[in-house]
């Protein structure tokens, strides 16, 4: 229950990071549309122009809206798995930021078999194989073709497990390759921003400009945070796994 809590959150974190861009696209397109109906009354502007802009502002608040409907249907869920009413007085905290020093903790193989002596399938698998009989007792029987059919099926298992490890430890360092590249990324939207900051005070940059500066640099924030995320999960997946629950290595 607790690892598919921690899912949902972390799901519901993602949509909310990424509704401060989706708000400044909407913003951006209210502003682009003004823009061109103010242009179109000094005859600048075509009505080709304003409905395009009226077009981009449908897609921009549509976009909005299921972002805003999905937080909803999360926050409903998390209020109901953790004994919460839905109400303003209900506050869900940020997700914590991943930890990357951690990957240079993890031991693959010994990882591996302990999660093979920990999973609760497998140990229910192996608890029902022999009417009875004690683990040890069931893996000298195999010669027994009764024993011996149910033992490959929980050798496969095993085996499949060890495979399921090494793609969950392989995810988490793909995840790190997506962190670093959006953490540099945020680096450089950042002095972008700050660049357009002193540019909008000087003059030398125009509104839409400016704000389509600021929804960048939104959009890479988010990048970054949901990378972070993304990586969160994925150490906190290998660790399940470890511990014993079947997770999902697709």
């Amino acid at each position: 229950i607790v690892y598919s809590l921690q899912l949902t959150m972390n799901g519901y974190e993602q949509l909310m990071v990424n509704r401060d861009a989706a708000a400044k696209g909407v913003e951006i397109a209210e502003t682009a549309k003004s823009i061109q109906q103010t242009m179109q009354a000094q005859g600048l502007a075509v009505d080709a122009d304003v409905l395009s802009a009226a077009a981009q502002l449908s897609s921009a608040k549509s976009q909005l809206e299921s972002i805003d409907a999905g937080i909803d249907q999360i926050y409903k869920t998390l209020c109901y798995y953790t004994g919460w009413e839905k109400g303003a007085d209900t506050v869900i905290g940020p997700v914590p930021a991943a930890d990357p020093s951690v990957i240079g903790t993890l031991d693959l193989t010994s990882d591996k078999e302990t999660a093979v002596n920990n999973n609760y399938s497998l140990i229910s698998m192996r608890s029902g194989s022999g009417s009875g009989m004690s683990d040890f007792q069931v893996r000298t029987t195999k010669e027994m073709t009764q024993k011996a059919n149910k033992m490959r099926t929980v050798d496969y298992s095993e085996d499949q497990l060890r495979s399921d490890m090494q793609t969950l430890y392989d995810t988490i360092l793909e995840k790190k390759a997506a962190y670093d590249s959006a953490s540099t990324a945020y680096q450089s939207a950042q002095l972008t921003w700050n660049a357009a900051q002193i540019q909008r005070q000087n003059g030398t940059l125009s509104q839409i400009q400016f704000m389509q500066q600021e929804l960048a640099y939104l959009q890479a924030q988010s990048g970054f945070k949901c990378a972070d995320l993304n990586l969160q999960q994925a150490l906190r997946n290998y660790q399940w796994a470890v511990k014993g629950v079947s997770v999902s290595a697709g």
